[in-house]
């Protein structure tokens, strides 16, 4: 199983007034992609750079960038005298460099971070004039393509939960016949069970409170879902 993505187009890191998008895309312009179809504009001077962040957040969700250290480290500029300390040559900026555009900093967390956060991905269009800067963010689990088994998996596990919150991962299972758990494809053992309460839990539709799990206000729009 895996996520649905929105990919979004946040800032133009270069200069899109001198050099103005040739698709016409504007701030805020986005497309999606549910695991099986994409939906809205997508220029083809993008397909080439997009692939790579759209798959990742596809398969890794929302907390894809969370285990990634560099991210945490802010701005910095060379600094050659710093090798002996770090190995490298880099000095920590507070802030950032004179006539640095929003666009370079805009996704560098407060300098230094005050906790950890999921930090969108992101990916630039290959146009260096304009420089289109997208982040692509997973907003829900995706229902298309051979995802589909494992989303209604996942909704017939959600059923459960809003009848009887505060179900382990265990008693959920209980609550589906043995035939239902093995024949079922995908067959619903811990290991399943617990990565797709996982992957909902990411997305909003459920709360992990000390092992048990219970519904959000998210899961109230699902209203037709699969019993098994």
């Amino acid at each position: 199983m895996a996520f649905k993505v929105k990919a979004t187009l946040v800032d133009f890191a270069g200069d899109e007034e001198r050099f103005p998008c040739h698709f016409l895309y504007k701030k805020g312009d986005s497309f999606i992609y549910d695991g099986e179809q994409f939906h809205g504009r997508i220029c083809p001077g993008l397909l080439g750079s997009m692939e790579p962040a759209l798959s990742m957040v596809y398969y890794g969700g929302p907390k894809c960038a969370r285990n990634v250290p560099f991210f945490y480290a802010g701005l910095s500029a060379r600094d050659e005298s710093m090798a002996k300390y770090d190995g490298r040559g880099w000095r920590t900026l507070k802030e950032p460099p004179a006539g640095c555009q929003a666009a370079h900093a805009k996704f560098v967390p407060a300098n230094p971070p005050p906790c950890r956060v999921d930090i969108p991905w992101s990916f630039v269009c290959p146009d260096v004039r304009a420089s289109a800067c997208f982040i692509v963010e997973a907003i829900d689990i995706a229902s298309g393509g051979h995802d589909r088994p494992f989303y209604n998996r996942s909704m017939a596990m959600l059923k459960k939960i809003k009848a009887e919150p505060g179900l382990t991962p265990q008693e959920i299972r209980e609550r589906f016949t043995e035939w239902e758990r093995t024949e079922i494809y995908p067959p619903l053992n811990q290991p399943m069970a617990e990565s797709l309460l996982e992957q909902m839990e990411q997305v909003g539709y459920l709360e992990n409170r000390e092992g048990k799990y219970y519904p959000l206000e998210r899961a109230s729009s699902i209203q037709d879902a699969p019993a098994t």
